[in-house]
Order: structure tokens, then C-alpha cells, then sequence
């Protein structure tokens, strides 16, 4: 990685940014700026009217988890950790207007006091000056979260493959063990400064990873998210009558796909009413299990936990 041009690259995007900009990843999920075996993903959103840029399978599959929380009303990926003293993510957002809100600490005097070697780069100025700076680190879904009749706060997700790959750098790689020693001080290092640098901002850092959710949840979660941004070219009366007519077939125990089946048969399109189904279900208008497979030519399961409850610490915020 050319650190000079990712520092730029970061600090174009990012430094000067302020509630109102449109949003700019630090590292966009493109072969020219992700890190070599990344699995990259841009995810279109309609909740946030832009694409997120994700740099794994699991980034994606927690990226669809918080936006399946409609108390999420912003996401950031690939967040700047600033270097210096800065404003807390929420300020300046018109949610957060009159909240008194602390500035994050900066990762160069966390650096400092934990012990790690803050990651810097040389600069040429104008003049020839050369100067080595600290480069900024980067965090993976940094949460904007409001509940119902609360004020909003920010929650940060660090996301990883397996629980364990928090330990250790390039875990299960071929290494010695005093390299296996030093990479993992590096992550319990790299891990304290992040985790510090939201605390001093009164944000709480999260460890995600893929093995924490339920592999049918994350299936559905992927079928439910294909389909929740579709446009429905139908009038809202009809589609109001045909999600009336689902709910009930779901009650009874019916299959769904037969509502589908006789609306396409008078009206066409049956691909824009099965659409709907699937959206209902994302919108949480249609309260159906995700832990079990949506089939929608069988009946539906609707006995089962709700996602947001199970997971529900997850989205937490800091205790008062």
C-alpha cells in the first residue's frame, strides 16, 4: 500500500467532513484501494440513498443487519479515526442539535499512552520541508442510532471473520512464534486505540463477527436485502389490498405464494407482487421468523424470537 497516497486520499475525503456532505469512504471497495484478498462488496442502500463500500463478506453481512434496524438512520464505513483532537461523529447533525456531545481524543496521544507505534508517513511540503505524520487508522461500521422517543448516539461495529481473528494479525498464517507473540501485542494494541478512541467520545466499540449470527438469519438477511430498494410500478391502494391479503394468508397458515399467484393472475406482473412480500417482510411490516428459511410456497413460520431483540445488545450504546 502507497501510504502517502491513501493519507491524501483519506484526508480529501474525510477531514473536512460535516453533516449535510455527502458521505465518502475512506477506502473504496474498488481493486485499485482495497488491501490484497479483500472481498469487496458495494452495497446499494436505500435507506441512505448512496452505496456503502465493504471490504469483506462479514462487513457486508453486519452492514445489512444495521440497516435492518429502523432505529439506524445512518451508517459510515470505513471511518477516519482522526489522528488529532476532534468534534464527536454526531456534531453538527440536525438529530443531535442542542446535545452536549464530547470530541473523540485523537489516536495520536492514545497511541501514546498505550504503547503502540502510531502508523505514520513522510510528507514533502511546498517549500521541501519533509515531515512524517501520522497516518490514519480506519474503522469498519460506525452506527447512527435513534430509538423511539430518545436522543440519538453513535455505536461502533469492529468486524471481523471468527472471534478469534480479534487475537492476532493474519491469523492462521504460516509463522514463527515470536512472530506469532508479536502479532498478536499488535492487535490487542490495535484494538485498545480504537476501542479508546470511541470511549473518550462516550461511544461504545463492539466486536462483530460472522460466527456470532445465525447462518439462516444471514441467508435472509442477503434474499431480504436483494429485493428491499426495487421499485414497485403498482398503485398503493392495490399494493395496500394485496399486503392485507398476505398477512392473513400468513395467520391461517398458507403459503404467500399463492396471494402472488391469483394478484399476477388479474393484475400481471407477479414479480412486482412477489417483490412486495419480500419488502413487507425487510420493512417489518409482514413480522415472519428470519431465523428460518423464507419459503414463501410453504407457510411461514412466525413463532420465533424477533432478530432486533436477540441481537439487541449489539446496537446498545454506552451505559449512562
Amino acid at each position: 500500500m502507497n501510504l502517502k497516497k491513501s493519507l491524501f486520499r483519506i484526508i480529501g475525503r474525510q477531514g473536512r467532513f460535516k453533516w449535510g456532505d455527502n458521505y465518502l469512504a475512506g477506502i473504496y471497495a474498488v481493486p485499485s484501494e482495497a488491501p490484497k484478498g479483500s472481498r469487496i462488496c458495494r452495497l446499494n442502500s436505500r435507506k441512505l440513498v448512496r452505496a456503502l463500500h465493504l471490504l469483506s463478506t462479514p462487513e457486508r453481512i453486519f452492514a445489512q443487519l444495521a440497516l435492518y434496524n429502523p432505529d439506524v438512520f445512518e451508517l459510515h464505513e470505513q471511518k477516519m479515526l482522526n489522528p488529532i483532537p476532534y468534534v464527536h461523529p454526531l456534531q453538527g447533525h440536525p438529530l443531535a442539535a442542542g446535545l452536549e456531545l464530547l470530541p473523540v481524543k485523537g489516536t495520536s496521544l492514545i497511541a501514546e499512552e498505550i504503547g503502540l507505534k502510531h502508523a505514520t508517513v513522510v510528507v514533502t511540503y511546498g517549500d521541501g520541508e519533509r515531515q512524517r505524520v501520522p497516518h490514519p487508522y480506519l474503522g469498519d461500521l460506525l452506527l447512527y442510532i435513534q430509538p423511539q422517543g430518545s436522543v440519538p448516539y453513535a455505536v461502533n461495529w469492529t468486524v471481523k471473520l471468527s472471534a478469534m481473528d480479534f487475537d492476532e494479525v493474519a491469523r492462521g498464517s504460516l509463522k514463527s512464534l515470536a512472530k506469532q507473540k508479536e502479532d498478536r501485542e499488535k492487535a490487542r494494541l490495535r484494538h485498545a486505540l480504537e476501542d479508546a478512541y470511541y470511549h473518550s467520545a462516550g461511544i461504545r466499540t463492539v466486536r462483530v463477527s460472522r460466527d456470532l449470527l445465525d447462518p439462516v438469519l444471514v441467508a435472509n438477511l442477503d434474499l431480504l436485502y436483494g429485493y428491499h430498494d426495487r421499485e414497485i410500478s403498482l398503485e398503493d391502494n392495490l399494493l395496500e389490498d394485496f399486503s392485507q391479503d398476505v398477512g392473513d394468508c400468513v395467520a391461517t397458515g398458507r403459503p404467500v405464494a399463492s396471494v402472488a399467484l391469483t394478484y399476477g393472475q388479474r393484475w400481471g406482473r407477479r414479480d412486482l407482487f412477489l417483490t412486495k412480500i419480500y419488502k413487507d417482510i425487510w420493512e417489518r411490516k409482514l413480522q415472519v421468523s428470519l431465523f428460518d428459511p423464507i419459503l414463501i410456497d410453504h407457510p411461514l413460520v412466525t413463532d420465533a424470537p424477533d432478530v432486533l431483540q436477540v441481537y439487541g445488545s449489539l446496537f446498545a450504546g454506552l451505559p449512562k
